[in-house]
């Protein structure tokens, strides 16, 4: 009887041990699969400044995982809330209309990094908006301290908007000389109240030449999207968020940040006073609009997505149907897509998987008036018996549909294709 009970004892001990060494074995797939969050991070930045907890709680929930302005008072409450923090402290950033000052500002830098830098939700110290090219010799001398006594934390400072030759190779290519980014974040609002259907060309202009010194320097690159009505800029709608972000995605973009996500003026850089902030996801009294809702399904969506994302390297972009905006251009002999037999208006982008060297399509619906189907005219090199598409759901690979597959107005979809061997 006493070998019995020793045997199943025994048993009872190798399954237990089996066990164990099966989730262990589960828990390493998923990290080597994207299960850490760390592993894959794609930053959806709140360009705001917050001022208490239940800010920072809301934000998590819409799917935010990161914030522009944090003092480091919130640095307990970001960790809480599993959101990362770009620390700031005004004696290091000036007000909006003030020249960066290196001197003063680096004196106060070495306080926070020594004081903070090991706090969990710090990833990164705040350094100036949309500085002319004026300041960044003085910037680099800020971001050089970071990026020395804080490797891997974001020296962060965002460009303004701008495009041409003098903002691709002289302002851009400065930037990154002098300041040596981690990333390279700027802003441009393209939606304008006289059109509901508008959508300002020079976005992609612009987003054309970050892209063009983001490849250039290896340098990925960051966009801010607008998100608040203010000034003459609309509310923006579903769809406009969607052009917004599956645009910058198509262009290769690996991280996203919402102006604003708080319906109110920031309480910091000596900022104006605008007065006509509306619809931002939450409003000046912190509560929730019909926009945080549009924002939180499409964050689901973008990080769905991320595992992929952050794999991809832009390899090409271009736009079929109606005009081509400046510094772009239209389908090429080398090009997958090589038109489309329905729709008005796309963006193709590119991609390269940078783990197996898989081909990836992004196609953006640029029409903001209308659904379309997606019926691509592929390149003869292009299996198109294997083609897959990436759920917005789930991030897993589907089937293609084929001539059944439709895109919202400024909704995109990610096919990996095959070329013929």
């Amino acid at each position: 009887m006493k070998k019995i009970i020793y045997y199943l004892m025994a048993l009872v001990t190798c399954v237990l041990l089996l066990s164990a060494f099966q989730n262990q074995t589960n828990r390493e797939k998923d990290t080597n699969e994207g299960g850490n969050p760390e592993e894959v991070f794609f930053p959806i930045m709140a360009w705001d400044d917050v001022r208490n907890e239940e800010t920072i709680r809301k934000m998590a929930e819409c799917g935010i995982n990161a914030i522009a302005f944090t003092p480091p008072e919130f640095l307990d409450a970001c960790e809480r809330h599993n959101v990362k923090a770009i620390v700031f402290d005004p004696r290091v950033t000036p007000k909006w209309d003030e020249q960066f000052d290196s001197e003063k500002g680096n004196v106060i830098l070495r306080e926070l990094i020594d004081k903070y830098n090991d706090h969990p939700a710090v990833y990164g110290y705040h350094l100036k908006d949309e500085p002319d090219g004026n300041q960044l010799y003085e910037l680099g001398k800020s971001a050089r301290l970071v990026n020395e006594l804080a490797p891997g934390k974001w020296a962060y400072i965002n460009l303004p908007p701008g495009m041409g030759d003098w903002y691709d190779t002289t302002y851009l290519q400065l930037f990154v000389d002098q300041c040596q980014p981690k990333f390279i974040s700027y802003d441009n609002y393209p939606i304008g109240e006289s059109d509901k259907y508008g959508f300002s060309w020079g976005y992609w202009a612009n987003i054309a030449d970050i892209r063009s010194a983001s490849l250039r320097n290896n340098i990925p690159f960051h966009t801010i999207l607008l998100t608040g009505a203010h000034f003459a800029y609309r509310i923006p709608s579903y769809d406009d968020l969607a052009l917004q972000i599956y645009g910058a995605l198509a262009y290769g973009a690996q991280g996203l940040a919402y102006y604003k996500f708080v319906g109110e003026t920031l309480s910091v850089l000596g900022a104006p006073e605008l007065g006509n902030w509306r619809f931002a996801p939450l409003d000046e009294f912190g509560d929730i609009t019909p926009s945080y809702y549009n924002i939180k399904n499409l964050n689901k969506r973008i990080q769905s997505w991320a595992p992929t994302l952050l794999k991809l390297r832009s390899d090409d972009v271009y736009h079929i149907g109606e005009d081509i905006p400046d510094r772009n251009h239209g389908v090429t002999e080398k090009s997958l897509i090589q038109g489309f037999d329905s729709g008005q208006s796309f963006i193709v982008g590119e991609f390269t998987h940078q783990d197996d060297g898989s081909k990836w399509i992004m196609v953006v619906n640029k029409n903001l008036q209308g659904s379309t189907f997606i019926r691509p005219k592929f390149a003869d090199n292009v299996d198109t018996e294997s083609i897959e598409f990436l759920s917005h759901a789930n991030g897993k690979l589907g089937e293609w549909p084929k001539i059944w597959y439709s895109l919202a107005p400024g909704q995109g979809v990610l096919l990996k294709v095959k070329l013929k061997s």
